[in-house]
């Protein structure tokens, strides 16, 4: 495996999509869960809505679906605490072993642009994102513009604040309705019809 650039608490040109955040923080020092990656996504604005996905994506392991002026995303959590991820255009590495976890997350993401594509009666493309739960270190190899955005979890807020607008506010409001209705992924249990909202 090509020896990749450590690029430790810098990501300044790593993302081809919305450019890195300003300014970086280290790493917390015990992973969190995906229910700690919900309370930081607490704290995005009123342009976001941030829907919890364990329910209809399951099967997929995919956690929550965020909605705001750069687009939607659709993200997984992993916990790889204290361990080397290496990451290139279709592999995700953990200590020099090669993991599903990229094709997983694209996975995920091409059925959530399907299902809402059909709902909207429009090309909808949701941004697949990998939350990386404090790794030892996070390298990069090949294409910036063909990888799976994969940063640390106490990155994701910022990052998702800091991406270029693509969405009107009414586009915004209008996919996030859609995506909040279970029919739309055509999870109907009994109980509520929306997905939970963490923001």
């Amino acid at each position: 495996m090509k020896k990749a650039q450590r690029v430790g608490f810098s990501f300044s040109g790593l993302f081809g999509r919305g450019g890195a955040p300003a300014a970086t923080r280290g790493w917390s020092t015990e992973p969190p869960t995906e229910f700690e990656l919900g309370r930081m996504l607490t704290a995005l604005d009123d342009r976001f809505t941030a829907l919890r996905a364990f329910d209809v994506f399951g099967e997929l392991d995919a956690d929550f679906l965020v909605v705001g002026p750069g687009g939607l995303f659709l993200i997984t959590t992993r916990v790889q605490g204290n361990a080397k991820v290496w990451v290139d255009e279709d592999v995700l590495w953990v200590n020099g072993r090669p993991t599903n976890q990229v094709r997983d997350a694209r996975n995920a993401a091409d059925r959530a642009s399907a299902r809402l594509s059909a709902v909207l009666g429009q090309p909808v493309r949701a941004t697949p994102v990998i939350a990386v739960m404090n790794p030892l270190s996070l390298s990069f190899g090949g294409d910036p513009a063909r990888r799976v955005v994969t940063l640390p979890a106490d990155l994701v807020t910022q990052w998702l604040s800091e991406c270029s607008r693509t969405l009107s506010d009414d586009a915004v409001a209008d996919f996030a309705a859609v995506a909040e209705d279970r029919a739309t992924w055509g999870s109907l249990p009994s109980g509520s019809r929306r997905l939970a909202r963490v923001r």
